[in-house]
């Protein structure tokens, strides 16, 4: 099913981009409307895995391991800064997908490298709650969610979490705060005892939403939870 929807979206690109020109989320140049970045923004904007803690999904530097992160393993493409942070913040104005379907792909290649990764059950996608999803017409963490199945094959399942409305934009909040935040997010009583699960973000901050994400999932009985985000903050830019 997410394969034919897939298919569907690219012959929909394609329709579209006659009406209205496909452009980089991250630039704003003229893209052919197959591709999802420009050259020169796509250069800028992947990263060094080999950078990253393995663990926590930070700089090797900034390691917030110490934090008792309940997700067992952690990646990202891209540094939340300049011309990724810029095709984020489109997606997050509904603008352009651009960037999300971008990072999916890139997560899903990831996955398809790695066999304990490729070996995971399904794909959850970190949920908004129902009204900020329906005024911003998407759930970015589920059109990352969605490449990364149509890469990898892996499912998507968006039975397993779910959102109170109450929740706050984490960037807005002290990291006190950040934490009685995500007690927001919900089980929605599904049986994942023994799964393997990739649980997908757009951005990865204090760590403290995917570990209780990934904590809910775990207490359903899931027996690892690994974290694919699009973009992870340097501390320079927390600060």
């Amino acid at each position: 099913m997410v394969t034919l929807m897939n298919k569907l979206q690219k012959i929909g690109r394609f329709c579209f981009d006659i009406v209205y020109p496909n452009r980089c989320p991250c630039c704003n140049e003229f893209l052919v409307w197959n591709e999802y970045l420009c050259d020169k923004c796509r250069k800028k904007v992947l990263i060094d895995i080999s950078e990253l803690c393995r663990k926590c999904g930070k700089h090797k530097k900034e390691c917030i391991c110490a934090s008792l992160l309940k997700y067992d393993e952690a990646v990202a493409i891209a540094y939340y800064e300049d011309e990724a942070r810029n095709g984020l913040l489109v997606m997050k104005d509904s603008r352009n997908k651009n960037f999300g379907i971008f990072a999916g792909e890139r997560l899903g290649q990831y996955v398809k490298q790695n066999s304990s990764w490729q070996s995971c059950d399904g794909i959850v996608p970190v949920p908004m709650d129902r009204r900020s999803k329906f005024l911003r017409g998407y759930n970015q963490a589920e059109v990352i969610a969605s490449e990364m199945s149509f890469v990898t094959g892996i499912p998507v399942m968006n039975n397993c979490l779910i959102k109170t409305h109450g929740y706050r934009v984490q960037h807005t909040l002290n990291a006190e705060d950040r934490k009685k935040n995500t007690e927001s997010f919900l089980p929605m009583g599904l049986d994942l005892e023994g799964m393997r699960i990739i649980l997908c973000d757009d951005i990865l901050t204090t760590g403290n939403t995917l570990s209780r994400c990934a904590e809910i999932l775990k207490m359903c009985g899931a027996k690892t939870v690994y974290a694919a985000v699009a973009a992870t903050v340097r501390r320079k830019r927390e600060e």
